[in-house]
Formats: structure tokens, C-alpha cells, sequence
């Protein structure tokens, strides 16, 4: 008779004795393991698995999570080949070669120097896994082994492995499943600081004349948190004159129309504060009184950063997002002309693009804001490049961070680039930055510039 007590007991058993052993695991190891799958990403390898049995099913399911979970913000995944999931091809080599050939002739056929070979075995004795890590080596791609017990023959053909600690097949087995997935949600946080390119509308063929940058936020972090002495202050004003409406409604009127309007003149902000004081019964004041305010603010919020670049205690690359300068010499060495243009005053932007060197690397092609300027500044721009400066919209590429730089360019036709960096940690995605910048049209997503190699390859093919 089934003894439902007796059958509870042994699942609470197998479970906590498998949670207490995982934690003996060489974490050490895992974390080398999830270095060299990240590599790939970097160097474009690709990533094969393979295993018997049950172990063939873990090999296959972690290329599904490499190809789908590991996505972030929308960018491909990794390239990952289970050796072990077509039927028709290992039936086939065992048939016509042998059963312990069969990774090693699809290895043969596949892999390149520089490729990785993620194994599963939980004897590591495998034949055909070992034959297949063994000219793995000797062809020079990298070799993984998820292993158990002693590691086995195996072990002594693996680049790196982490052995799952228990002499139970059932446990190591569970082991290699939860390898697998903690190395997912550690490479997909990795890579949400790592280098890449969310390509929203692909580039049929990079014919660039021109690149247009916006100067705060997309390659100067001088005034990085400018929205924190703005936003609070705006909300301060209006606050006085809104009887009717909460905190919250007060702060997300503010918060919008700061957002929308980022990438024009500050005076535009400042005006649409004076309209919305109005529109609440509140008295006209000169949006120029607004901004004067404003600015006065935001220099208490950024002086010690203009003092440490001009004494020396602040280098230059310490408030330029990362690798822009490089990006921008790089290119010109390609013959593309590169223009800055700004929302904010003309003589702060050249004094500020002065204490960063970035005077000279846009060769004076530097643009910014009047007082009562009734045009966008970087409209002007644009449209003196097209109109006199020869270029077609499809010819312009524009990089910025903000709403109306990535809208002008991409209601013209030209390819709009949104720098969502994070300002704070400077490396990866600011979310916000990334929703916004999509919503606005931008055709491609990076957090900055750093490794543009890849970015200057795809623009310039």
C-alpha cells in the first residue's frame, strides 16, 4: 500500500539534501564560466554544447536561454549550437562513423579557433565528449566542462569546469540545470553594462557626410543632474499658483514638458513654465528671470566639477561620457564631418567643451544658445547643413540624448543614434533615457561610446 507520508518524506529529503550540497559549489569556477560566455559577446565566438542523456537535455536548453534569456533591452543573444539536438545528424555520424565521433565531427565541420564548447557529463567519462574536448583543444576553441563526481577523463581536457558536489547522478544533473540558470541571470546582468547596440531600424548602408552630436549628456556629464536643480525648482513655481491640482499633477506636468522640450534652448523650458503659471491665474514674469534662476542654481550643483577640471583634480575623461572623443576622431579619420550643437547657452558650451578638450576635436564646429532664440538651435543647424551645406537627410547621422535632437533627425530622414547612457555609474543603459529616446525615433540605442570600433563598423559599411 502507497504510503503518502513515506513518499513526502523522501521528496523533502532529495530536495533539501540537493539545496544543502549546491552550496559547497566552486562559485569561483561558475564565475570564471560566466566570464568566458561573455567574452563571446565581445569577440563574436560561438558557443557549442554538448552531452548524453540527460545531460543532452541541459546541453540543448541552455543555447535556448543563451539565444532568448539572455537578451537585454532587445539585442540579439549569444550564438549557441547544441551538437546533441538534431536526430538526423547524430543518428547519421553514429551509423556511418562511430557514436564516440559524432561531436567531434560536427566540431570538425562548425567550430572555429576561439569558439567555446560547453560539455555535460556527470561521470566525465563519456566517450564521445571527451574525444570531442580533446581535438576541441587542439584546434583552439575553448572547453567547458559542467562535471560531477571526480570529473572524470574529461576534466583533464577542460580549459575550465566546475564539478557539481555530490556522488548523486539525479543531484549533480539538478546541479548542472541550476548552473545554468544562475549563469543566465549573471551574464544578463553583466550585459546591461556591456558594450552593444540595440538596433531598432537596421542601416542598409552607411553613406554618412555629417554626424550631429548634442553636447549634455551625450558627451559632456559636466552638467550631468541638471533635471534635479530644474524639475524641483519648476515644481516650486507652479506649486504656488496650482490651488487645484495635487503635488503629484503638479510634478508630472513639470516632469513632462521639461522632458519633451530637452534639446532646446533652456529659455524654451523656461517659457512653457511662464505659459503654465498663467494658464493657472499666476502673473507673467520674463521667462528669462526664470532661467537666470535656474542657472544660478545649476552652478552651485556643477562648480566644484569646473573648478577640479581647471586645477587639475578632475581629469577630462572623468565628465565626457566614455569613449566619445575617440569616437568622434575616429570618425573623421573616415571622412565624416562632426558638428555639436546644444541647448544650452552658446559661450557655456565652448567654455565647457574648452575644459574638456572637445574644442578641438569638433574643429570650432560648435553651436549653441541665444537668449530669445525663437527657433530651435539645432533646427538651424540641421537645416544649414542641408541647405548649405550640400548634404541630403539620408547623408546626416545624429547622436543625442535627448527628445527634439533624435525627433528633428529622424522626421528628415536621417539616422538617429540615442545615447542612453547612465550618467551616474557611467556604464549601461539608463531605462528611462532608453524609453524616451525610443519614443522620440531613435533608430538605434547604445549606452556610449566605449568599444565604438563595432559601432564605426556598422555605420560606415
Amino acid at each position: 500500500m502507497v504510503c503518502n507520508e513515506r513518499i513526502r518524506s523522501n521528496l523533502i529529503d532529495y530536495t533539501k539534501e540537493c539545496a544543502e550540497a549546491v552550496q559547497k559549489t566552486d562559485f569561483e569556477a561558475l564565475r570564471d564560466i560566466a566570464k568566458v560566455i561573455l567574452e563571446t559577446k565581445k569577440t563574436g565566438a560561438k558557443i557549442f554544447t554538448a552531452g548524453n542523456g540527460g545531460s543532452a537535455a541541459t546541453a540543448s536548453h541552455i543555447c535556448n536561454d543563451l539565444a532568448k534569456g539572455c537578451r537585454v533591452y532587445d539585442r540579439v543573444g549569444f550564438k549557441a549550437e547544441c551538437l546533441a539536438d538534431s536526430t538526423a545528424v547524430v543518428t547519421c555520424l553514429a551509423n556511418d562513423f562511430s557514436y564516440d565521433e559524432i561531436f567531434e565531427i560536427m566540431l570538425k565541420t562548425k567550430a572555429n579557433k576561439g569558439d567555446v564548447l560547453l560539455m555535460f557529463s556527470g561521470s566525465g567519462n563519456s566517450p564521445n565528449v571527451v574525444r570531442a574536448a580533446e581535438y576541441a583543444q587542439k584546434m583552439g576553441v575553448t572547453t567547458v566542462g559542467f562535471l560531477g563526481r571526480d570529473g572524470g577523463k574529461l576534466k583533464g581536457f577542460c580549459d575550465y569546469y566546475v564539478i557539481a558536489p555530490t556522488d548523486s547522478m539525479e543531484m549533480l544533473e539538478d546541479m548542472h540545470m541550476l548552473y545554468v540558470h544562475a549563469l543566465v541571470v549573471a551574464v544578463r546582468e553583466e550585459l546591461k553594462l556591456m558594450w552593444d547596440m540595440e538596433i531598432v531600424n537596421p542601416l542598409k548602408n552607411g553613406n554618412f557626410k555629417t554626424a550631429l552630436f548634442d553636447f549634455d549628456g551625450t558627451v559632456s556629464l559636466i552638467r550631468s543632474g541638471w533635471q534635479d536643480i530644474m524639475i524641483p525648482y519648476f515644481i516650486e513655481v507652479l506649486s504656488k499658483v496650482a490651488k487645484d491640482e495635487t503635488e503629484e499633477e503638479v510634478t508630472q506636468t513639470v516632469r513632462d514638458f521639461v522632458d519633451t522640450l530637452t534639446g532646446k534652448q533652456t529659455i524654451f523650458q523656461c517659457m512653457r513654465l511662464d505659459e503654465e503659471v498663467v494658464k493657472r491665474g499666476g502673473e507673467h514674469v520674463d521667462p528669462l528671470e526664470y532661467k537666470k534662476e535656474y542657472l544660478r542654481r545649476l552652478e552651485i550643483h556643477i562648480k566644484e566639477r569646473k573648478e577640479g577640471l581647471i586645477n587639475g583634480t578632475i581629469k577630462p575623461e572623468e565628465l565626457t561620457v566614455p569613449g566619445c572623443t575617440d569616437f568622434v576622431y575616429a570618425l573623421k579619420e573616415k571622412g565624416i564631418k562632426c558638428y555639436l550643437a546644444s541647448g544650452t547657452d552658446e559661450k557655456d558650451v565652448l567654455y565647457e567643451a574648452g575644459l574638456l578638450g572637445l574644442d578641438k576635436v569638433f574643429d570650432g564646429h560648435i553651436y549653441g544658445a541665444h537668449d530669445y532664440m525663437t527657433d530651435c538651435s539645432k533646427e538651424l543647424v540641421i537645416k544649414s547643413l542641408i541647405t548649405e551645406g550640400g548634404i541630403k537627410p539620408e547623408e546626416l547621422i545624429s547622436f543625442g540624448d535627448g527628445y527634439v535632437e533624435i525627433e528633428l533627425v529622424a522626421n528628415i530622414g536621417g539616422y538617429t543614434v540615442g545615447v542612453a547612457t547612465d550618467e551616474d555609474r557611467k556604464e549601461g543603459i539608463n531605462e528611462w533615457k532608453r524609453n524616451r529616446l525610443l519614443s522620440a525615433g531613435a533608430s538605434m540605442i547604445i549606452p556610449d561610446f566605449a568599444g565604438y570600433d563595432k559601432l564605426i563598423e556598422y555605420i560606415t559599411m
